[in-house]
């Protein structure tokens, strides 16, 4: 059986940048069934809405200082996905504001499945601060249980459309 072991430790040891743009992934991941799921247009969906669009622009700004596996000068791929959220964040307060729920609902939900599904697969690729905090003695189980998740939440997503 893999071995799992937890050293939060990592976590100190990192930028206070880095630090801010994990919190607002964790905080950002904890309110996505709550604001993609909760009744529509009531106060809790609303304020929690609000929280999560914040933690999901704090999260796409504060991953312009992570710049440790820059492909292109200090930048990776990572960093087009912010841009892309930033800008899916744009279209998605923009359609609600007009009353265009669909869209809204459309890119918010594109938003939670590939803004914060794909970048957290990759945290947990070998060597990287959340493998090494969760999984230092196996770091591989990390990867394929978060790629598995992810696919699932794929799959559920696809099947869903197509009804």
């Amino acid at each position: 059986m893999p071995s799992f072991s937890t050293d939060l430790s990592v976590f100190l040891e990192i930028p206070p940048a880095v630090q801010l743009h994990i919190l607002a992934g964790v905080l950002s991941l904890v309110l996505t069934p709550i604001v993609l799921w909760r009744q529509r247009r009531d106060r809790l969906h609303k304020v929690s809405g609000y929280v999560w669009v914040c933690m999901m622009a704090a999260l796409a700004l504060t991953s312009f200082c992570i710049s440790g596996f820059g492909i292109f000068g200090p930048f990776s791929p990572l960093h087009g996905l912010a841009i892309l959220t930033l800008s899916s964040l744009f279209v998605a307060i923009r359609a609600v504001c007009r009353g265009d729920l669909t869209t809204h609902e459309r890119s918010m939900r594109n938003l939670a499945t590939f803004g914060l599904g794909l970048p957290m697969v990759l945290n947990f690729l070998p060597g990287r601060t959340f493998s090494r905090a969760f999984f230092e003695a196996n770091p591989h189980v990390g990867l394929w249980s978060t790629a598995a998740l992810c696919a699932a939440i794929l799959l559920w997503r696809f099947r869903r459309t197509r009804q």
